[in-house]
């Protein structure tokens, strides 16, 4: 090798072995997002703090991490000062994150109910989750972030429709 290609070679390298070395944390950002502050943004807020609950409506903007929850109204739960549940409606409300592998994932329907504490989704009403570009459409769909284990259908007369994109063998498996 001569002196001209060697600083070719450690920029290869690095470049090669970067995604080993971000997508383990990445995968482990997405639980650790749930210990980040909560950030909402509205038009309008309304606070019963007794009641542990408050309303806020108007372009609704919910943050933490890479999680993002948009809604017309949004009422938030707390329970013993800490963030509990939110409850989304919209027209439709939307909801991104990333899964424990980092792939995003994305979701909308007309009302959702996130149990923070559980880190499980609701989703009902013309509800729609994407992931990886597989898509999952009913009226109702449960999916719960933490196990990946999701649950679709409201039952009298709801269809569950899924479109799965095909996906490419690996190499060591291709005739």
């Amino acid at each position: 090798m001569t002196a001209m290609n060697r600083p070719v070679v450690k920029p290869l390298l690095i470049a090669a072995l970067l995604p080993a070395l971000w997508l383990p944390m990445l995968a482990q950002a997405a639980s650790a997002d749930r210990s980040l502050p909560l950030e909402i943004e509205a038009d309008r807020k309304h606070t019963d703090y007794k009641g542990g609950e408050a309303i806020y409506e108007g372009r609704v903007i919910i943050r933490q991490g890479q999680l993002l929850l948009q809604a017309d109204k949004a009422t938030i739960h707390l329970r013993d000062g800490q963030f509990d549940r939110a409850v989304l409606e919209g027209r439709p409300a939307t909801y991104q994150d990333r899964d424990e592998d980092g792939k995003p994932v994305s979701g909308e329907a007309r009302r959702m109910d996130y149990k923070a504490i559980d880190e499980v989704i609701t989703l009902s009403g013309q509800a729609r989750v994407e992931r990886a570009g597989d898509t999952l459409a009913s009226e109702r769909i449960v999916y719960n972030l933490k196990t990946e284990v999701v649950d679709a259908g409201a039952g009298s007369g709801d269809r569950v429709r899924m479109t799965l994109q095909p996906r490419t063998a690996p190499q060591d498996e291709q005739p």
